[in-house]
C-alpha cells in the first residue's frame, strides 16, 4: 500500500514531448514561469521529457525536477504524444499532484483548491469555462462522451494522490492505452468513435468500467480552467479553428491577460501554441528577475 504522510508534498507535473521545433518544452517552460509568478504556496512544476532529450539549459532553472519518461517511449510513433500519460503517477515526485497539459498559463493563486481536492483520491476537471468565465456547455468536441454516457472529464487538469484507488485507475488506463483500438471498438458506439487514442476518452472509459465515475457526473467548481477551443466560446455562425481570429488579445508587462474585454483569472488552456509569443515569455522572465 502507498505510504501516507502527515505533510504531503504538493506540486504540478506535465509531460512535454517535443517535435523538431521544441514547442512543447517551450510551453512547459512558460507554464513553470506562470506558476512561479502566480502561486504563493505550491509553485513547483516538474516535467517529463522524452528519453534522451536534451533540455535547453536556459529552461532548466524553471523546473523542480526533469524526469525522463520511463520504460521506453510508447508515443515515439504518435502524432499527439499521449501514450505515456498513464506513467504520470509513477513519474511525479510529489505525494499530491496536479497534472497539467503544457499549453496552459496560470494568472491567479489556486492555493485554496488543494485542500478541497485532497479530500478525495483523485479529482479530474469536468467543467471548463469560456473566455468570459462562463461554463462551456457545447458538446461539439464531446459527441463521444454524450452518446456513450461517459464522464465528461478533461484530463488537461487532474489532481491525484498516490493511493490504491488512483493506482487502480492509472493501471486500467494503461491497459486501455495498450489496447485502445479494440477497447474503443468494443465499448464505444460507432457514431463519433475516435479514430485515434485520446487521454480524455481513455480515462473516462476507465472510470466507467471500474464504476468510479459517480463523482464525475456532478459538475465541479474546482478544478476548472478556461478552454479556448473555438466551439466552446458561444460564437455564432461560421468560425475558424484559431480563436485568435475572433477576439483581440492584450498582455501587459505586468502580466494582465485580457481576451476580448475580459481579464483572465482562471488557468488558461490556450490551445494554439502560436499564442505564446517570445514577448509573453520575456514579461515573465523580467517579473522573475531573469532579464
Amino acid at each position: 500500500m502507498p505510504q501516507k504522510t502527515d505533510n504531503p508534498t504538493r506540486g504540478f507535473f506535465t509531460i512535454a514531448q517535443d517535435g523538431p521545433n521544441g514547442e512543447y518544452v517551450r510551453m512547459a517552460y512558460a507554464l513553470a514561469l506562470s506558476l512561479k509568478v502566480s502561486q504563493r504556496e505550491h509553485s513547483k512544476l516538474s516535467i517529463g521529457i522524452t528519453p534522451g532529450y536534451s533540455l535547453p539549459e536556459e529552461y532548466r532553472w524553471a523546473f523542480d525536477e526533469v524526469i525522463e519518461i520511463p520504460w521506453g517511449d510508447h508515443a515515439a510513433d504518435s502524432k499527439w504524444k499521449l501514450e505515456n500519460e498513464w506513467k504520470v503517477i509513477h513519474m511525479t515526485p510529489y505525494d499530491q499532484t496536479i497534472k497539467l497539459d503544457a499549453d496552459m498559463l496560470f494568472f491567479s493563486d489556486i492555493a485554496g483548491w488543494w485542500d478541497e481536492m485532497a479530500l478525495e483520491d483523485f479529482v479530474i476537471c469536468n467543467r471548463v469555462l469560456d473566455y468570459r468565465a462562463s461554463t462551456a456547455s457545447d458538446d461539439f468536441y464531446r459527441k463521444t462522451f454524450t452518446i456513450n454516457n461517459l464522464p465528461n472529464i478533461y484530463t488537461a487538469m487532474m489532481f491525484f494522490k498516490k493511493t490504491d484507488a488512483t493506482h487502480e485507475l492509472f493501471d486500467f488506463a494503461k491497459f486501455i492505452y495498450f489496447n485502445w483500438e479494440s477497447m474503443f471498438e468494443n465499448c464505444l458506439i460507432p457514431e463519433h468513435r475516435p479514430d485515434h487514442v485520446s487521454t480524455d476518452v481513455v480515462f473516462a472509459l476507465a472510470l466507467k468500467i471500474l464504476d468510479l465515475d459517480g463523482s464525475s457526473s456532478t459538475e465541479r467548481m474546482v478544478p476548472t480552467f478556461t478552454h479556448m477551443k473555438t466551439k466552446l466560446q458561444g460564437w455564432k455562425g461560421g468560425i475558424e479553428d484559431d480563436w485568435r481570429r475572433h477576439i483581440n488579445t492584450f498582455v501587459t508587462p505586468e502580466l494582465e491577460f485580457k481576451l476580448g474585454n475580459y481579464i483572465q483569472h482562471f488557468p488558461l488552456h490556450y490551445y494554439r501554441k502560436e499564442f505564446l509569443t517570445d514577448e509573453i515569455i520575456g514579461y515573465y522572465e523580467r517579473q522573475l528577475g531573469r532579464r
